[in-house]
C-alpha cells in the first residue's frame, strides 16, 4: 500500500502546478476571446459607418433601432433624430397604400424586397433610392430584425433624363429632332387613322446670317424661329437641319387641301414679324415646302422626302415662296431630285476643282490661285455652286467636301511645287460650318503633313462670321492655325459685320473686297470711298488687299494706283480646271526665264 502511494507521489506534487496552469490559460483564453470578439465589433461598426450605402435596422414591429453615418448624410436626420421612430418619417408620399400593401407582404412571402422608392429628406426635398430590405430570422423562423440598405440615385436618374432628352431633342433649341419626331409620327398614324401636313420651313439666306453677324447672332435667330414656331403650330416641331424645320400638323376638318394651306399661311403670318435680335428688329424670308400624308403605303421617310423636293422647288422660285409637293418633283429628269444625289457625287467623280488666279496688281503675275468647286452631273451638266453648297450645308455635308477640296487641292499644288510651277500661295475657301468642325485645325495641319505642302504656302479664306465671334473657341483654332504658319483672310469684306474693332485683334494676314464694291469703279463715287476707306485700313493694320470682281482695264488701273495689292477677276482669267491651269502656269514660268 506505501509503495502504491509513493507511485503518486509526484503526480500529487505537479498537481498544483497543473490546476494553476490550467486557471492561467482559461483565463487567458477568455480574455483573448474577449478581445477577438471586440475586435471584430469594432470591425463591424467600422463597416457599417463607413459604408457607401445607408443602412436601417429595426426591430420586428419597424422601429427603429440603428442607422448608419450615409444614413444621416443622405436623409438630413441624425441618428438621434430618428432612432425609436418609424421608417415612415421618411415618406414622400408619393405611393399609395397598395404600394406598401405590395411591399410588407412580398418581404412576409419571400423574406427581401428589393426595388425603387421615393422618400423625402428632413430640408423637404424628394429622393429616389434603390432599396433592399431583409428580415433576419431565427432558426425556428421567427423575425427578430429588418435591415434596409439604400442607396440615392437621384443624380443617377437626372443624368439619365439630361441624356435621353439630349439624344431626342436638338441641343440648341430643345426642339425634338428628326428622329423622334419621325418616331412620334410612326407611333400616332401607323394606319393613318389621322391624316397629317408635313412642311419643312428653310431660313433663306441663312449662312450669309452666320457669315454676317456672327454664329451667336444665328443661333439667337434659330432660337427665336424655334419658340414662334411651337406657339404657332397646333401639332409637331422639330429641327430637321441647321436652318430647316419641321411642322407637322393634324388635318381634322376633311378638306385637306385647304386646311394644309390654312396652317401655312398661319406659319408665315407667325414668322412674318421682325425678329428682336441684338437690340434690333430684323425681317427675314422663309422657304417653305409641304405635302400631305395620306398614304398608308408611304413611311415617314417618304414623306419627308416629298417636304425636301417641294422645299427645293419653292427655293428656286425665289426667297419667301411656298411649294406644295407634287408627283411631277420625282421625276428622275427632274434636277431637284438630282440633287438629292450630292453624297454619291464624291464616288461618282462628279466633283472637281477649278483654278482662278489672284495676280500682283504692280506685274499682273499670278501670286497665288484660288480653289473653286465645281459639280458636273452626268444628266443635269454643271450645277451652280449657290444651288448645291447650300443643299451640303443643309445636310451636314460641308465638313466631308471641305475636306475633300483641301485635299484634291494640296495634293494638285504639290504636283505643280514638283515641276516647279507652283504659285507661293494657294487659297482655299473654308464654309463657317465647316470651321465649327472641332476637328478642323487637326485635318488641315494633317493635310498639308500628307501632302509635304509647307503651311506658308495655304491660305484659307474665312468669311466675316467667323472672325467676329471672339468666342474662345474661334480664338483658339485662328491662333492654332496662325501660329503653325498657314495665313488667314477674310472673304467678301465688307458684305457682312464689317466691325473694324474684331480686326486689330486677330490673326488675319489678308483682306478681300467684294465684288459688289469693286463692279461700280472707278465711276462710281460711293464705291470710290468704300474702297479707298479699306485701302486705307489694311495699309494701317499692315494686311493685303485683294480686290476681288476686276472686269475691265479702268478697274485695274484704279485699284492699282490706290494701292491694292491684288487683282482677281475675269479681267485676269477665268475659273479653269486643272490641266489649263497648269499650262497657264508654265507660261508664265517661260515669260520669266525669257525676262531674266
Amino acid at each position: 500500500m506505501g509503495d502504491q502511494l509513493r507511485q503518486f507521489v509526484p503526480f500529487l506534487v505537479l498537481l498544483p502546478l497543473v490546476l494553476t496552469l490550467g486557471f492561467m490559460i482559461g483565463q487567458w483564453y477568455r480574455r483573448y476571446r474577449s478581445r477577438d470578439q471586440k475586435t471584430a465589433l469594432l470591425l463591424m461598426r467600422q463597416v457599417f459607418d463607413h459604408t457607401h450605402d445607408g443602412v436601417t435596422i429595426t426591430d420586428p414591429k419597424g422601429t427603429i433601432i440603428a442607422v448608419n453615418r450615409t444614413f444621416t448624410q443622405v436623409t438630413g436626420y441624425s441618428e438621434q433624430e430618428v432612432v425609436g421612430k418609424n421608417p415612415r418619417l421618411l415618406s414622400s408620399g408619393y405611393h399609395d397604400a397598395a404600394f406598401y400593401e405590395n411591399y410588407w407582404q412580398t418581404l412576409a412571402r419571400e423574406g427581401v424586397w428589393q426595388g425603387e422608392i421615393w422618400n423625402r429628406r428632413k430640408d423637404g426635398e424628394v429622393y429616389l433610392e434603390w432599396l433592399t430590405c431583409k428580415a433576419v430570422k431565427t432558426q425556428n423562423g421567427e423575425v427578430t430584425h429588418y435591415v434596409a440598405v439604400f442607396s440615392d440615385i437621384t443624380e443617377h436618374r437626372r443624368q439619365e433624363a439630361r441624356l435621353e432628352h439630349a439624344t431626342e431633342h436638338d441641343r440648341l433649341t430643345g426642339l425634338s429632332n428628326t428622329a423622334t419626331l419621325q418616331r412620334e409620327l410612326s407611333r400616332q398614324i401607323p394606319n393613318l387613322q389621322q391624316r397629317w401636313a408635313v412642311a419643312l420651313i428653310d431660313i433663306d439666306n441663312f449662312r450669309l446670317v452666320n457669315a454676317s453677324y456672327g454664329f451667336a447672332v444665328g443661333d439667337q435667330l434659330l432660337n427665336s424661329l424655334a419658340r414662334r414656331l411651337k406657339d404657332c403650330c397646333a401639332g409637331m416641331v422639330a429641327r430637321h437641319s441647321a436652318d430647316v424645320f419641321i411642322g407637322a400638323f393634324p388635318l381634322t376638318s376633311g378638306n385637306d387641301h385647304n386646311e394644309r394651306a390654312a396652317n401655312i399661311n398661319k406659319v408665315r403670318e407667325c414668322l412674318s414679324k421682325p425678329f428682336a435680335i441684338k437690340g434690333r428688329l430684323m425681317e427675314f424670308n422663309f422657304s417653305i415646302g409641304a405635302t400631305t400624308w395620306d398614304n398608308a403605303s408611304l413611311t415617314v421617310n417618304d414623306v419627308l422626302q416629298q417636304a425636301e423636293l417641294a422645299l427645293h422647288a419653292a427655293k428656286t422660285r425665289g426667297a419667301g415662296q411656298t411649294r406644295f409637293f407634287t408627283e411631277d418633283l420625282k421625276d428622275d429628269n427632274n434636277p431637284l431630285a438630282r440633287l438629292q444625289g450630292l453624297r454619291d457625287a464624291l464616288t461618282n467623280h462628279e466633283l472637281s476643282l477649278n483654278f482662278q488666279p489672284l495676280v500682283l496688281a504692280e506685274t499682273g503675275e499670278i501670286d497665288a490661285l484660288e480653289v473653286l468647286l465645281r459639280w458636273d452631273h452626268p444628266v443635269m451638266g454643271r450645277i451652280p455652286p449657290d444651288q448645291f453648297i447650300p443643299l451640303a450645308e443643309r445636310h451636314g455635308l460641308m465638313e466631308l467636301l471641305g475636306q475633300w477640296v483641301l485635299e484634291q487641292a494640296l495634293k494638285q499644288y504639290a504636283a505643280w511645287q514638283h515641276q516647279d510651277i507652283a504659285p507661293p500661295r494657294l487659297a482655299v475657301n473654308a464654309s463657317p460650318l465647316e470651321f465649327q468642325s472641332e476637328n478642323f485645325v487637326g485635318n488641315v495641319k494633317s493635310a498639308l503633313q500628307k501632302h509635304k505642302v509647307a503651311p506658308e504656302c495655304l491660305e484659307l479664306e474665312l468669311t466675316e462670321g467667323v472672325f467676329v465671334q471672339q468666342d474662345v473657341s474661334t480664338l483658339e483654332k485662328l491662333d492654332a492655325l496662325s501660329h503653325h504658319g498657314i495665313k488667314l483672310a477674310i472673304d467678301d469684306f465688307g458684305t457682312g459685320y464689317s466691325s473694324l474693332a474684331y480686326l486689330k485683334h486677330l490673326p488675319v494676314n489678308q483682306l478681300k473686297l467684294d465684288k459688289a464694291f469693286i463692279k461700280g469703279l472707278p465711276a462710281n463715287e460711293a464705291d470710290r470711298a468704300i474702297v479707298e476707306s479699306t485701302l486705307a485700313l489694311c495699309r494701317g493694320l499692315k494686311m493685303r488687299a485683294v480686290a476681288e470682281g476686276v472686269e475691265n482695264q479702268a478697274q485695274a488701273d484704279y485699284l492699282r494706283h490706290k494701292g491694292c495689292d491684288y487683282l482677281q477677276g475675269y479681267f485676269y482669267g477665268r475659273p479653269i480646271d486643272a490641266a489649263a491651269t497648269t499650262q497657264l502656269l508654265i507660261q508664265q514660268k517661260v515669260r520669266a526665264a525669257r525676262a531674266t
